[in-house]
């Protein structure tokens, strides 16, 4: 008989001998003839711990060891694009049995959730998520599966969504791992609930129609052994719908911070472990036996992705179908005003963000405008200063004109004084008898002059 081996196990051939005595020593009970998928595995925290105490990087969920450096605390699986958490946390960091002190009891839901990431209390989450998330989530389940179907939500928290599935018909049941929000959950909405993990459950093979999970995957140490014993748990025509993180392919991390995208928001250690990309959780279910995934569009699309899992090809089902379910039951008429209501207050919800997107294109055009006007006022006032300086210069032109013309003015005034002063000598001059007989004899004696040289003139051309 074959003996059991981890999905990590290929991964441990070229380490197995140095470290063998600390798995062994660890292992307890363990019983080598134990078959894959047993619920009872108690091996998979060992050999966390032992690649702990080989490795300060903890191998991808695949196997694959050599891991590149992508941030400070994930490092990226090249061969199947997951990031994987540097700081591996230990095996405890699991398991819930001391609520009050143990990870991923009371004191994460009441103070690490609302403290450390600033998310909405767990009261808060029961009263919010029923008209938002769980709507979301109702319709994608009501486009494959139709109650009644066994169902069971892997990590329900407050149970609401239990509660709802339930009121639409569906023979649902929650699973969570700490017994005080076990707890909660029945006595918030009153839903039966498992306590601990999937693996650990007395469920029979091929008992459940649905299995949900949403934000859950990227918390499993293990998600491969998880994922097995849930297809395990389905029927031959059973489904899974989980949501978790989307790791975006070919974007570095510094690329995301710069393109200011919202998927670093989910890298958030040591509680995500792994971060699957399209690429590799369709591979991860693949290798378990179910090709057909249909990703459905995730309420938080912009870091999340949410997908329909099944081993045979399904068809979806019309929304008059789903509503004649819901109308069968008192309760279920409950469910199809919430989702009424859910689609109205998503339409109104689009026409905000589409009056948003308005709003800032104008408030963009606006500001381009202002910025024209001030630039042409800028410039209005650049031109009149020059305005008024060439008509500072005009008019000091002019006003030098007025002084060059008071000036010509009185040269002219003195020039016409001085010629009025030479002509009254000049009258005085020819008045004079003497100097009138002298001028005369003077013109005289000219004429006199001039007749013969016309003569000799005269005879020279005869």
């Amino acid at each position: 008989m074959n003996t059991w081996r981890s999905p990590l196990t290929e991964a441990l051939d070229a380490y197995r001998e140095p470290c063998k005595s600390v798995c062994l020593g660890s292992l307890g009970a363990f019983n080598p003839k134990q078959k894959r998928g047993d619920p009872s595995d108690t091996a998979k925290p060992v050999l966390a711990t032992c690649f702990s105490t080989m490795n300060s990087i903890h191998p991808c969920w695949c196997g694959r060891t050599d891991l590149a450096e992508f941030s400070a605390e994930y490092v990226l699986c090249e061969s199947c694009q997951t990031l994987v958490v540097r700081n591996w946390p230990p095996p405890e960091h699991f398991d819930v049995v001391h609520d009050e002190s143990d990870f991923y009891g009371r004191t994460y839901y009441e103070s690490h959730l609302t403290q450390d990431f600033g998310l909405p209390s767990l009261e808060e989450r029961a009263r919010n998520d029923l008209n938002e998330r769980c709507m979301h989530w109702m319709r994608t389940v009501l486009k494959y599966r139709l109650p009644p179907a066994r169902t069971l939500e892997l990590g329900s928290a407050h149970g609401g969504f239990v509660a709802l599935m339930r009121w639409a018909g569906f023979d649902a049941s929650g699973l969570e791992i700490s017994p005080w929000l076990v707890e909660y959950a029945k006595s918030t909405f009153g839903v039966p609930m498992l306590t601990g993990a999937v693996e650990k459950q007395g469920l029979k093979p091929h008992s459940l129609d649905m299995i949900l999970h949403f934000d859950l995957l990227e918390h499993l140490p293990d998600p491969r052994a998880t994922m097995r014993r849930c297809m395990e748990l389905l029927k031959p025509d059973g489904l899974m719908i989980f949501q978790t993180p989307c790791f975006p392919v070919a974007q570095t991390y510094e690329e995301m911070v710069q393109n200011k995208s919202r998927f670093p928001e989910m890298l958030k250690a040591p509680d995500h472990l792994y971060l699957f990309s399209r690429e590799s959780v369709t591979r991860l279910f693949l290798e378990l036996g179910a090709p057909f995934l249909y990703f459905e569009r995730a309420i938080f699309d912009f870091y999340d992705m949410f997908a329909v899992v099944s081993t045979r090809e399904l068809t979806p089902l019309g929304e008059e179908e789903a509503t004649e379910a819901l109308l069968r039951r008192p309760e279920g008429r409950i469910i199809q005003a919430l989702l009424e209501a859910n689609a109205q207050y998503n339409e109104r919800g689009a026409q905000y963000s589409e009056l948003t997107t308005q709003y800032h294109e104008l408030t963009t055009q606006y500001h381009e405008l202002v910025r024209r006007y001030e630039e042409s006022e800028a410039d209005r006032a650049a031109r009149l200063h020059l305005l008024n300086e060439a008509d500072a210069q005009i008019r000091e032109i002019e006003a030098q004109r007025k002084a060059i013309e008071e000036v010509l003015l009185k040269m002219d005034a003195s020039y016409q004084l001085q010629m009025s002063h030479r002509l009254a000598r000049l009258l005085r001059r020819l008045h004079s008898p003497l100097k009138m007989d002298a001028l005369y004899k003077a013109i005289e004696d000219r004429l006199a002059s001039s007749n013969m040289a016309d003569g000799v003139d005269g005879a020279h051309k005869s």
